[in-house]
């Protein structure tokens, strides 16, 4: 027997495993893994396969965990202004998304617990962000404020889970800080219209998109400036992303849909978070 078809032509089980994997936000989830992983031969030593599998597992983890937890809180908004989402259209209960939220976290905080006490609490700090933006911040004129402070924990777990530092690192807050805001503007821009009290729902979606890219070019060029000191192949090469960034931003993202311009800064971002560690 055919499997039965949506409206769209697409199988009506294929429609609903993708509506079930969309609860743990797969794109940033494993961009944000993905990048831990690319930081450790940066961090210095000979890091073990078990140091890339604790800190991509354990980021997946707390990434599953903040996505579940995301879907949670917005279920009532999400039955009004989309009801397609898993939690609104029943294919799984917000219970069930809170309990499997909870188990990704404990999972995640399992497998990094062998982490120094400064790793292991800065892997700690980051969940907390995230579940703090989930269940308080996302609707406050706070709402950037989780991202701001996240971003920079990144390659300071992964340097402290390696045993390293490098004063390079410091650089990173600022940075990392101005490039939360702009994510978190790219983030909320599509959904502006209903998140009154949220920063980009204050500044309106047109706004939130143009600060988004101004933001990122911001923290790019004063990521050029820091490695013009310290490698100036590599500043000449975070110039060029920027550029590329900025114009991938105006003709790529419109084409990816409503998160695209999201999608473009935080696979920038990545970028450019590797080519500033590879200088430290």
């Amino acid at each position: 027997m055919a499997a039965r078809a949506t409206a769209g032509g697409r199988p009506a089980h294929a429609s609903a495993w993708l509506s079930r994997l969309r609860v743990v936000h797969p794109f940033p989830s494993f961009l944000v893994a993905g990048l831990t992983v690319a930081l450790v031969p940066f961090a210095g030593g000979d890091p073990s396969p078990w140091l890339y599998a604790s800190l991509g597992g354990g980021m997946l983890c707390f990434q599953f965990s903040i996505g579940l937890a995301n879907d949670v809180f917005d279920r009532d908004a999400d039955e009004v202004e989309k009801p397609w989402k898993a939690i609104p259209s029943g294919l799984i209960s917000w219970r069930k998304a809170m309990v499997l939220a909870g188990a990704f976290a404990g999972a995640g905080l399992a497998a990094t617990a062998w982490f120094g006490p400064a790793a292991w609490l800065t892997g700690v700090a980051g969940l907390t962000c995230g579940l703090a933006y989930d269940a308080y911040f996302k609707r406050t004129p706070l709402s950037w404020l989780p991202f701001a402070l996240a971003l920079p924990l990144i390659p300071a777990w992964v340097f402290l889970a390696a045993g390293e530092w490098d004063p390079l690192l410091w650089w990173e807050f600022p940075l990392g800080g101005i490039l939360g805001l702009a994510l978190h503007l790219a983030n909320q821009a599509p959904d502006a219209a209903g998140l009154h009290a949220g920063l980009a729902g204050r500044a309106g979606e047109p706004a939130a998109r143009v600060l988004s890219v101004g933001l990122f070019g911001g923290a790019a060029v004063a990521a050029v400036a820091v490695l013009w000191f310290e490698s100036p192949g590599r500043a000449i090469a975070a110039a060029v992303l920027a550029a590329a960034v900025g114009i991938a931003s105006r003709t790529v993202a419109p084409r990816l849909g409503r998160d695209g311009l999201f999608g473009v800064l935080a696979a920038g971002s990545a970028v450019l978070a590797l080519l500033f560690v590879s200088a430290a």
